[in-house]
């Protein structure tokens, strides 16, 4: 797998009033309100747009804008809005218009007035279910399994108040309702790809899946295919870009840049992969599996908006710039426990105590501990965050660029470039990659 929290949505907006015949093509016009005015808590709205030609639809303002750019015929326009977080009201035109007659609607948002620390994000993700045999359920995932463990991961983030909740998109960027919410199916023509180089910059032969991203700025994208395992002592599970935070707003141990302030798309995928060989594995009350999917989702999510390992690969020279966490050498851990469970199971013990297999040994005070932290890995109970990781968290979302929900700072919701562009990003690349799974088991 490999500062404060904000929350992203997605709003709707539905457009508008009145019924006119267009001056120059005949064409009759009509939209549903000439006002829309959304609070901090709106998420999602459509509007029934009914015309007998041709129509566009706009925004003057970044905050809010169609869905779908233009249309024909009566159709549902949905609408994306991003909730207001500062203290100032503000106010925009939504325009619809066909042939000569333009419908104008006015939008506004009332000033935020509540705390920006608890404010809850909603943040809507969409599975890019990538498969090349539609029979395999592996890879075909079944219909409502995604949902199922969207809900279970944000069981994990309610129970330590981090104020996410991820959300199933509803439409994508395109403004077309998905059939699945939350889930897109892609025919591919490989069996496996190493994560490592389907998310990586430098490899062209990946930009071909850059297609599927939708908008970086609207929506999380979490691409779900078997890994190539190029090293045979264990499994990868999941891989994750970190985000990137502009220059003017730094956080330890991320990727600074203000080359994808305006960038809504990137050349390459860009988002969390999950290895679909573990999409079915999970978890019986009072046992514990190391493979548990909804651990693996959100411990990558957890990657994506900004949380680091909590433990270190290279003896302890790493942390994961949060000093309210245990960080433990990950090798001398791999060790204990291999030699723990081969002993045990000379002993003809099948079933191991979690407080002995997650016990390690925090690198700065060289205190034993049972490792709690979603960030952990291998044995652990995989349900805590700390207030500091809840921090880093706030502060993505309410600066990170390609993260989506209300930002503190005003970004290009719509992007300089559009997918398939060989236009190149100025982007600072940072991976998170988790350490393979041992089989020993």
């Amino acid at each position: 797998m490999k500062q404060t929290v904000w929350i992203l949505l997605m709003g709707c907006w539905l457009l508008a009033a009145g019924c006119s015949k267009s001056d120059d093509s005949g064409a009759t016009l009509k939209v549903s309100s000439e006002k829309l005015t959304w609070t901090s808590d709106v998420l999602l709205q459509t509007v029934q747009v009914t015309c007998d030609g041709k129509w566009t639809a706009k925004s003057d303002v970044y905050w809010c804008a169609p869905i779908q750019s233009s249309g024909e015929g009566n159709g549902e326009l949905a609408i994306w809005v991003s909730p207001n977080l500062t203290s100032e009201a503000r106010e925009g035109i939504v325009s619809i218009s066909s042939g000569g007659t333009t419908r104008r609607i006015s939008v506004s948002q009332p000033a935020f007035t509540g705390s920006l620390d608890d404010y809850v994000y909603h943040l809507p993700v969409v599975f890019h279910v990538l498969y090349k045999d539609k029979s395999d359920e592996t890879q075909y995932v079944k219909e409502g399994h995604m949902a199922d463990i969207l809900t279970e991961v944000n069981k994990v983030y309610a129970a330590n108040k981090m104020n996410i909740v991820f959300e199933l998109a509803q439409y994508n960027d395109k403004g077309e309702k998905l059939e699945e919410p939350g889930v897109v199916r892609h025919e591919v023509n490989f069996d496996d790809y190493v994560p490592e180089e389907f998310l990586s910059s430098q490899n062209e032969d990946n930009r071909q899946y850059a297609k599927y991203e939708q908008n970086l700025k609207k929506y999380i994208n979490i691409y779900v295919f078997r890994f190539k395992q190029e090293d045979e002592k264990g499994t990868t599970m999941g891989i994750s870009n970190l985000p990137i935070v502009p220059l003017s707003h730094p956080l330890d141990s991320l990727p600074a840049t203000d080359g994808a302030n305006d960038y809504a798309y990137t050349t390459s995928p860009w988002g969390c992969c999950i290895n679909n060989e573990n999409i079915y594995q999970w978890q019986k009350e009072n046992e514990l599996n190391p493979r548990y999917i909804v651990n693996t989702m959100a411990h990558e999510l957890g990657h994506y908006l900004g949380l680091l390992h909590t433990f270190s690969e290279d003896e302890c020279r790493m942390d994961d710039a949060c000093s309210d966490t245990h960080i433990c050498d990950y090798v001398n851990y791999v060790t204990y426990m291999s030699a723990y469970i081969r002993e045990q199971k000379d002993k003809g013990v099948e079933i191991f105590n979690l407080a002995d297999i997650a016990k390690r040994i925090d690198c700065k005070t060289l205190e034993e501990y049972v490792a709690h932290n979603t960030m952990d890995y291998m044995y652990c109970y995989n349900d805590e965050f700390t207030p500091q990781q809840r921090q880093r968290t706030r502060h993505v979302l309410w600066y990170a660029p390609l993260v989506p929900g209300p930002k503190l700072m005003n970004y290009n919701t719509t992007g300089k470039i559009t997918r398939g562009s060989n236009e190149k990003t100025d982007i600072t690349e940072k991976i998170q990659r988790c350490p393979g799974i041992l089989r020993i088991f």
